[in-house]
């Protein structure tokens, strides 16, 4: 599969998250409904894009914000199925993405741990700034999500994917 995002995304951002996008167990979000019509893929990539844009704003780590953010939801399965756990899915998940996450990638501590608090008050508090901005992109997005609204990479021709 053919991942083509559009030439005015910024650079820096893509420069950051590059190696994740290429990842073929990372691409298969793309086969997972998240909100409607939005697939896993395409919602970790808002909340990834917003994350950096606050970061750089508020003059943070927006490496760790575009990284931690694109990894929140690394789960290849579909979440309406039972979880090895028995956990609610709400509760699972982060674990089972910081856990992909780092199977998949080099990520640091601080990445590692706004993955895992990304659904607080669900799960753990935040514990970086990055963290809280991720948590609170993670919730405006499946907001605008779950209206049917395109938001960041959502908005018609950003992003483009061919199957193969």
């Amino acid at each position: 599969m053919d991942i083509t995002i559009s030439g005015d995304t910024d650079s820096e951002f893509l420069e950051c998250v590059d190696d994740i996008l290429r990842n073929r167990e990372f691409r298969k979000l793309v086969c997972y409904k998240q909100h409607f019509n939005t697939t896993r893929f395409l919602h970790c990539l808002n909340v990834s894009y917003i994350s950096w844009r606050l970061a750089k704003k508020f003059r943070l780590d927006a490496r760790t914000a575009a990284r931690a953010g694109l990894l929140h939801d690394f789960c290849p399965y579909d979440f309406k199925e039972p979880v090895p756990t028995g956990e609610h899915q709400a509760f699972y998940h982060p674990k089972a993405a910081a856990y992909n996450s780092a199977a998949n990638f080099q990520i640091t501590e601080k990445e590692h741990a706004a993955i895992l608090s990304h659904m607080f008050p669900l799960g753990p508090i935040p514990t970086s700034r990055e963290a809280w901005i991720i948590t609170c992109a993670d919730k405006l997005c499946a907001t605008v999500e779950l209206f049917q609204m395109p938001i960041a990479m959502a908005r018609p021709g950003r992003v483009k994917i061919h199957a193969a």
